[in-house]
């Protein structure tokens, strides 16, 4: 999952369609057979993607492997890492499916992992997000009781890299229209959603190297009801090696703006949706400026610019306090700026 965090005074900002390329060579493949022993409970898919987490991915897979659940399916995919992450994914083989390939991106390899999946119910599960005890079966109690739902998300909590916990995220109870005013991410580590969504969407948007997982939930709320379960049942791990803090830049704040843009040209949108679409757009040029980066602060000063010109009275009220952290943001900038000007003399 390419998840990127803030904590800004309560908002947690946790911020089609190919499956396999022709000709992809796969290097190494697990056993096939379907795992599960309790044909009375839906089978639960958990797909793993992994590439350079050795430090990590035993934990992670081990936090899957002992869940109380009994009727899992556990893929997990080697995208072409370098390290020794296939060593030790392979130390599980005769518990998991598992396969390799060349590197191709998380998105991709989580397609790919659709591709694979039995189960009924899939969740994502990254390879250095360890699930907490008793987060399947949890899940899975919700998604049967209402079926209805078609996406549930738990509380989670932010780890480092010894695990130990940094922060605990209360996530919002769902609403399809904050999320795409505030340009939040709601759903976080521990989402679990029903196979007819994958089907329906086609899997996740290869055009996304960052966003993939924003835009999945983004279409899928278009699809169903979604659920917040108020128990702590994930956790999201922050390390210098994750997406979230190695690759912040241009090219994700693009993938924001291509984001909404590519969610306002759908067709047949609810009128309360279209309500809300100056509101989008500004919030996306506010998260654009956020992640940015310190070295292109005329991008930045574009994005900020912009999310103030969409809906500028917000800005004397509901979000009076984006101006500070915007100038925040901007002070930060330009010290970086001339702190590398002067590193160069």
């Amino acid at each position: 999952m390419s998840l990127m965090i803030m904590h800004i005074s309560g908002l947690d900002l946790i911020a089609a369609h190919e499956f396999l390329d022709a000709g992809q060579v796969m290097i190494f493949k697990g056993d096939t057979d379907m795992p599960g022993n309790d044909s009375n409970l839906p089978l639960v898919t958990v797909i793993t993607p992994a590439y350079n987490r050795a430090s990590f991915i035993d934990e992670t897979i081990l936090s899957v492997l002992n869940q109380d659940y009994p009727n899992l399916e556990y893929i997990v995919l080697d995208d072409g890492s370098t390290d020794n992450t296939l060593e030790v994914i392979k130390k599980y083989q005769d518990r998991i499916r598992w396969d390799a390939h060349e590197n191709m991106g998380e998105t991709r390899t989580v397609n790919k992992g659709f591709s694979m999946a039995n189960g009924e119910i899939i969740g994502v599960v990254n390879s250095d997000d360890p699930l907490l005890p008793g987060a399947i079966s949890r899940i899975v109690d919700v998604m049967i009781k209402n079926r209805e739902l078609i996406i549930v998300y738990p509380d989670w909590n932010m780890i480092g890299p010894n695990g130990k916990m940094i922060q605990h995220i209360k996530t919002y109870d769902y609403s399809y229209i904050d999320m795409i005013r505030w340009h939040h991410c709601i759903p976080g580590p521990g989402t679990f959603f029903r196979r007819e969504v994958v089907k329906k969407l086609k899997g996740r948007d290869s055009q996304f190297r960052y966003v993939a997982d924003f835009d999945f939930w983004l279409r899928a709320g278009l699809l169903g009801p979604f659920e917040r379960i108020p128990e702590t049942l994930a956790t999201f791990r922050v390390h210098p090696g994750s997406a979230s803090s190695s690759n912040q830049g241009r090219k994700m704040a693009i993938e924001h703006i291509q984001l909404v843009e590519k969610i306002y040209s759908l067709p047949n949108l609810p009128t309360e949706v279209l309500k809300v679409k100056k509101e989008a757009y500004s919030s996306t040029n506010y998260i654009a400026g956020i992640v940015c980066g310190n070295q292109v602060f005329f991008d930045k000063t574009k994005y900020f610019l912009m999310a103030i010109y969409y809906v500028p009275f917000k800005y004397l009220f509901e979000y009076k306090q984006r101006l500070l952290i915007m100038s925040w943001s901007l002070l930060g900038a330009i010290y970086s700026i001339f702190s590398n000007i002067l590193k160069s003399l």
